[in-house]
């Protein structure tokens, strides 16, 4: 097995996309995400919330195939719009039915959910895992919490349908549900969550709240909880301290600390487009949290979450292009195998500095990790450094490769490294084929 890891790794180009048997569960140790065969799953997900109600099943069929073209293999989306916002948040493009009479969660209108269904089986038909968010609450006004807060009896109807949702589409293995949306709980919201669990417990089930706490570290114990979800902002892209802004790499340490039983991914972060985010950071937040120990990453496009007219030409923005090369990568490697050299033990210098607080800095934190017999090490560089490794923890000689994952093209050290003292390292160029100064670092033992 190690031989065919390794013949993989120096020939990645001859892996195959990954065909997921659904439904998805956490591995035994409870680190990671499987499928029915054991395989590990790495989802790389796109966020196109608004897509059940912004276009036709004939445009999301072409959209969602231009998504598996680039490797996208999950995607998170928003059940349905409130009336108000099936107007207001589409930017033009609607598919011409709400969700629900008068704006009542128990009284479904049934030829919107026929819609739903044939956009759901066939997301199960390109294999692709749906991230389902029932009543997707909002964060400023925008979607479900204020419907929701006025009805007289909100809590017992939000259960209600939450058991009338899972009853209807229990049945689909590529789901996993996504309670809340974009706010912290409100009884409501756990009363839908409850609701779900009441009918099926089969499916992985996670929490969409605000920034700053994973949904592990909120609902510790709560027992329809099953997939932790990280989610927060660069400390510098935000001022506003009530929101305990932390780095995805920070996040995903405390996850590994506080050891909540599940696997976590990363369902938010910066969306390009927004927040002046380059393609470099898209791309920080994405191998932070391959070598901080998730089990996926869901990429953010304002132009695709929010499904208006520029929807179909953002697939082919950097950002997208991007996590087409980085889940490559991530099938190259045995991702699932590795443990986080958050020690410092294995690349000892040039790591950059941890920022465990919610104050700007910590950008250039270099993440790594290793397999436990350490013939494998990953270095992510978030900007240019030498990097210096301890070859003492190599158990033989081994070789280097440099990746560059704005192209995806691999530059190696014609070299053999010995096994033994410092070796510092650094790029084979200031910047990288794009431009920019961000490289992947691969340290194997020779075969």
């Amino acid at each position: 097995m190690k031989k065919f890891i390794l013949f993989i790794f120096l020939f990645p180009g001859l892996l195959q996309a990954q065909e997921i048997k659904f439904p998805l569960r956490a591995s035994a140790n409870k680190k990671y995400i499987v499928d029915q065969s054991g395989q590990a799953v790495f989802l790389n997900g796109s966020s196109v919330w608004r897509l059940p109600f912004a276009i036709s099943y004939y445009d999301a069929k072409n959209f969602l195939l231009g998504l598996k073209a680039k490797k996208f293999n999950a995607i998170a989306i928003q059940v349905a719009a409130n009336s108000k916002s099936f107007v207001n948040e589409t930017n033009g493009l609607t598919w011409g039915e709400v969700a629900f009479d008068d704006d009542d969660v128990t009284k479904p209108n049934e030829k919107y959910f026929r819609h739903l269904d044939s956009l759901l089986e066939l997301c199960n038909q390109l294999n692709i895992a749906v991230l389902a968010a029932p009543l997707f609450l909002g964060c400023c006004g925008d979607d479900w919490l204020e419907v929701i807060q006025q009805y007289k009896d909100g809590v017992p109807k939000c259960r209600k349908y939450g058991e009338w949702f899972a009853q209807r589409y229990k049945h689909l293995p590529n789901i996993i549900w996504l309670s809340g949306g974009d706010h912290n709980p409100v009884p409501e919201s756990i009363a839908l969550a409850e609701g779900i669990a009441s009918v099926d417990t089969t499916h992985l089930h996670t929490y969409h709240a605000h920034p700053g706490k994973s949904s592990g570290e909120r609902f510790q114990g709560a027992k329809w909880h099953t997939l932790s979800s990280a989610y927060t902002y660069f400390p510098a892209m935000e001022m506003d301290t009530i929101w305990q802004f932390k780095h995805v790499y920070t996040m995903l340490y405390e996850e590994m600390l506080n050891k909540y039983g599940m696997p976590c991914i990363l369902i938010e972060s910066a969306y390009e487009k927004e927040r002046y985010t380059t393609a470099q950071i898209i791309r920080r937040q994405a191998y932070w949290s391959l070598l901080a120990g998730a089990s996926g990453e869901i990429f953010g496009h304002r132009d695709m979450y929010q499904v208006n007219k520029k929807f179909v030409q953002a697939l082919n923005d950097p950002g997208s292009e991007s996590m087409k090369i980085f889940q490559t990568f991530v099938q190259s490697i045995p991702w699932y195998n590795m443990k986080g050299d958050w020690a410092h033990s294995l690349f000892i210098t040039g790591r950059g500095t941890f920022n465990s607080t919610q104050y700007p800095g910590g950008e250039d934190y270099a993440t790594a990790a290793f397999t436990p017999d350490s013939t494998l090490a990953i270095l992510y560089m978030p900007s240019y450094r030498t990097v210096g490794i301890n070859m003492n923890r190599f158990k033989k000689p081994v070789v280097i490769k440099w990746f560059d994952p704005s192209t995806g093209a691999y530059k190696t050290i014609p070299k053999t490294f010995p096994n033994k003292g410092i070796s510092y390292i650094k790029p084979p160029s200031f910047r990288n084929d794009k431009g920019y100064d961000d490289w992947v670092l691969i340290v194997a033992t020779k075969p």
